[in-house]
């Protein structure tokens, strides 16, 4: 049977709540909302009574001649619920109202901050505060955090939970990027020497999964003629095949350097000439300088991958002097400019061939007989005078190899 059935003895006896006299009650209640039992409680006592927002729930319970203060109390732990006193005013509220408002004060007070000073061995101090600042946002609202370039560590003086926090996690953070050596040779060579080093010249998707681009980017009427392709090659004798061809006079050798570059950090090449070139400025018609590169360039950023794996991306510029133009102010030299930017897989320590610029060399030859050919007059008939054209391909070998960091 739901309901409240609530009598007051006509005793009175001594309690020990606030050192004066209290009825004794005696309480039976099924499954009542417990604001109404603290409500009827009240109004025997004539009590002044308060239930915040949030008291809610029922309770059961029977009670026979307990002093008040106990039957109130009872009801209040029964229920989960917080009461207190504030002069003659009861007030209920919540069982979590005393940890809300510990937390709330805490927020109010004036965090203790803590400084600290973390030198890092590897990251760069400005780029792991942009990370931590802009993305990860780990700081309080106190909190600041601070790199120091001359040093290469960072300042920080925040909470000590989030100053920990922030060592972690620069434990983590502050390793040392794979690095990777890339050892190039820039030639021109003709097909026959080509064909001895064993380039294989591929097209679209290679047979390991690498992807290789061919493209046709040659310049109208230039002096050159781009047609980039990708090829693959046994590198471990690269280097001694290529010099014995030099010897035989098959390859020239342009430059062979050695480059060092990490993980998603560009290297660059350049071999050539600056041209220079007059230039108005305004109407003074006044004259200056400047220069234009006609240079042999190549630029490759390594991307380490998992197992040993490292992604190229190369761009190659063949920029070289042209036609005279006539303009107003004089002659002008053209630069023919053929660039290409491409992307290729290659393993660890794999040789991959650059090529497809071509050019056009003009020699002057002379077959001749001994002693007899140099004769005056009759020397013609045992001499040969001739003129060859060779189209030799300008090829780049590149063997990236990665480097165990310390």
């Amino acid at each position: 049977m739901k309901g409240i059935m609530l009598w007051l003895s006509l005793l009175l006896l001594p309690t020990l709540a606030q050192g004066g006299l209290e009825n004794r009650v005696s309480l039976t209640v099924d499954d009542v909302p417990v604001g109404q039992v603290l409500q009827a409680l009240a109004e025997s006592e004539k009590r002044n009574l308060v239930l915040a927002p949030g008291v809610a729930g029922n309770v059961s319970l029977q009670l026979n001649e307990v002093p008040w203060s106990q039957a109130f109390k009872t009801v209040i732990e029964s229920a989960g619920l917080y009461s207190r006193r504030e002069g003659n005013v009861l007030r209920v509220y919540p069982g979590t109202w005393p940890a809300e408002q510990a937390a709330r004060r805490a927020a109010q007070q004036p965090a203790s901050l803590t400084s600290a000073t973390l030198p890092l061995h590897y990251a760069e101090a400005a780029e792991l505060v942009a990370s931590i600042t802009s993305g990860l946002k780990l700081l309080s609202p106190q909190g600041a955090l601070v790199a120091d370039k001359r040093t290469n560590s960072l300042m920080v003086r925040d909470t000590k939970a989030v100053v920990e926090q922030l060592k972690a996690l620069i434990r983590d953070m502050d390793t040392p990027l794979g690095q990777v050596e890339l050892a190039a040779h820039i030639v021109t060579m003709n097909q026959q020497s080509l064909r001895e080093l064993g380039v294989k010249w591929s097209n679209g998707e290679s047979d390991d999964g690498g992807v290789s681009v061919a493209a046709d980017l040659s310049v109208a009427n230039a002096s050159t003629r781009l047609g980039f392709t990708i090829g693959h090659i046994d590198g471990r004798m690269l280097a001694f095949e290529l010099s014995a061809l030099e010897q035989r006079h098959q390859v020239e050798i342009i430059a062979s350097p050695r480059l060092l570059a990490s993980h998603q950090q560009p290297a660059s090449i350049k071999q050539g000439s600056e041209i220079p070139y007059q230039v108005s400025s305004g109407e003074s018609g006044a004259t200056s300088v400047e220069f234009k590169e006609a240079v042999l360039g190549m630029e490759v950023t390594p991307v380490i991958q998992q197992g040993g794996r490292i992604r190229l991306k190369l761009r190659i510029s063949q920029n070289m002097p042209g036609q005279v133009l006539q303009q107003a102010e004089g002659e002008v030299l053209a630069i023919d400019k053929q660039e290409i930017e491409t992307m290729v897989d290659v393993k660890n320590g794999e040789t991959i061939a650059l090529g497809g610029i071509f050019q056009q060399k003009h020699k002057d030859g002379s077959d001749r007989v001994p002693i007899l050919g140099q004769l005056p007059l009759l020397g013609g008939l045992f001499r040969h005078d001739g003129k060859d054209e060779e189209r030799r391909e300008l090829v780049v070998f590149i063997t990236p190899k990665l480097v165990a960091v310390k």
